[in-house]
């Protein structure tokens, strides 16, 4: 070059060129990389939620073949509530894993229909009522009076309050109040459920929603959990048209809240 400064110019571009396109690289990388340690994880999880109430299954059997043996003629309620228990931990497994399915593929089909959400609470709150006294916890149900019917799919509703409500009882002290309120907000309903456990620390409250992710403190606390329930519950509750959020202060408890519109009868299809 008889010009030097056109030279510099012209290698300080393609420098600037190769950097970015080797961020690009870089970044494509991580993400794979990040990919791979989240499906690793998850497939330790999944196997570690299945593998529990499998043993509980062979345990039960084991011990029921043993009394068979020596002719022991023990009462088999007690086996029957053991496999019960455990048969409904692995339907509620894999009834996650399907909905995560659906939704990623944006062939999740809502069914709208009227709905009572104070009646849905009632009935997960008395579906979870066996652990709630086991966790020497007091639940709280306080419904606003009077509040009307919404619109909404019954069963994925049922499981996003189970959701939140799993998640407030598994991350609360024993001794400890959970509080849950519904309440009319203009027009829409709003549902909330408040308690005294552990929070979420401040740097890692952005992450909450996202697929696969508990909170450290979380998991020292309660080493079950697939960290997708709180990433169905957003999905579900967006895809009925409302919005969720929370308040949280580690060491002293969270807030979580969705508030859902009251809109016309129809079915759709996540994602359409």
């Amino acid at each position: 070059m008889e010009e030097p400064e056109v030279a510099a110019i012209i290698v300080i571009l393609v420098a600037v060129f190769f950097l970015i396109v080797g961020n690009f690289i870089v970044n494509g990388f991580n993400r794979i990389a990040e990919a791979n340690r989240m499906k690793s994880e998850f497939i330790s999880i999944v196997s570690h939620q299945l593998r529990s109430p499998l043993s509980i299954f062979k345990w039960t059997l084991d011990i029921m073949e043993r009394d068979t043996k020596s002719g022991s003629r023990q009462d088999l309620t007690g086996f029957l509530k053991t496999f019960q228990g455990a048969t409904e931990r692995m339907i509620r497994l894999v009834n996650s894993l399907l909905e995560v399915s659906r939704i990623e593929a944006r062939t999740l089909i809502l069914k709208k229909e009227k709905t009572s959400l104070v009646e849905l609470t009632r009935r997960a709150l008395e579906d979870i009522k066996t652990y709630v006294e086991a966790s020497n916890l007091k639940i709280e149900f306080e419904p606003q009076s009077d509040l009307p019917e919404i619109l909404a799919d019954r069963d994925r509703l049922l499981m996003a309050i189970q959701n939140l409500i799993d998640n407030a009882v598994r991350y609360s002290k024993g001794g400890g109040i959970i509080t849950i309120a519904v309440k009319k907000r203009g027009p829409s309903l709003l549902w909330q459920i408040q308690d005294q456990g552990i929070g979420i620390p401040a740097s890692q409250q952005k992450y909450i929603f996202q697929k696969f992710f508990r909170a450290v403190n979380g998991s020292r606390y309660q080493t079950e959990g697939t960290g997708i329930g709180l990433y169905i519950t957003k999905e579900l509750i967006e895809a009925l048209g409302g919005e969720i959020g929370f308040k949280s202060e580690e060491s002293r408890g969270s807030i979580f809240w969705f508030i859902l519109p009251i809109g016309e009868e129809k079915s759709q299809t996540y994602g359409q």
